[in-house]
């Protein structure tokens, strides 16, 4: 790739929903660093001599599960002096023997890009993919496999935020965790965007004087 922010949707697209896997595997071995890394809830390749072969083989084993798969880039996010970039991606993915009926999965993509001279023109770079990483919610990523379920692991999602909110209720009551009234019996609240911050701690404050101290020291040594 010669300019990531253009190319990175197309290149997503070529590598999971190429026509025919000998576009796959061509695109794999163009825009993949040869000891590219990979992650995923479901599996891993560590960086090493060749790594990006298993790569391949995955997204291969992936097009054999689902022969019918659709992938919409949402953004892409590009940090030019990281070489990283984020996609908001959405796929609908239908396992070849389910039964089920397939349901749009949401995921996030990090990849890590090298600069790695061209292999038709030395005097040019090009961006290789050196590191791939693929982020789900627990709900799309079941929605993956068993559709039908994703209704029950948002529930689950919910219950936990419920045990949460009354965990933090109980346990701040015992003392765990729990706000005070701060310095002077001056709670600390939600104020409008300019307001003065609550007043600082008795200790907080010998804290901060400390570190202003040490900083103070470490510049007269410079």
């Amino acid at each position: 790739m010669e300019d990531p922010t253009k190319e990175l949707q197309n290149v997503v697209g070529l590598v999971t929903t190429a026509i025919n896997p000998e576009i796959q595997k061509a695109s794999v071995l163009k825009y993949y660093a040869p000891d590219a890394s990979f992650r995923h809830p479901m599996c891993a390749v560590a960086s090493g001599p060749d790594s990006r072969a298993a790569i391949l083989s995955i997204l291969q084993w992936y097009r054999v599960l689902s022969p019918v798969l659709s992938v919409r880039v949402t953004s892409v996010t590009y940090d030019a002096e990281k070489h990283s970039a984020f996609l908001d991606v959405t796929q609908t993915f239908h396992v070849r023997w389910s039964p089920f009926s397939p349901a749009p999965a949401r995921l996030l993509v990090h990849l890590t890009l090298r600069l790695s001279p061209s292999p038709t023109d030395p005097t040019k770079t090009v961006y290789h993919i050196a590191a791939h990483e693929d982020f789900y919610h627990p709900d799309d990523l079941v929605s993956l496999i068993i559709p039908p379920v994703v209704p029950l692991v948002r529930a689950a999602l919910h219950t936990a935020t419920f045990v949460c909110r009354v965990n933090a209720k109980v346990f701040g009551a015992l003392g765990y965790w729990s706000v005070s009234d701060g310095e002077g019996g001056k709670g600390v609240h939600l104020q409008p965007r300019g307001e003065p911050l609550p007043p600082i701690g008795e200790e907080e404050g010998v804290e901060l004087q400390e570190r202003t101290r040490d900083d103070d020291a470490h510049k007269k040594l410079d």
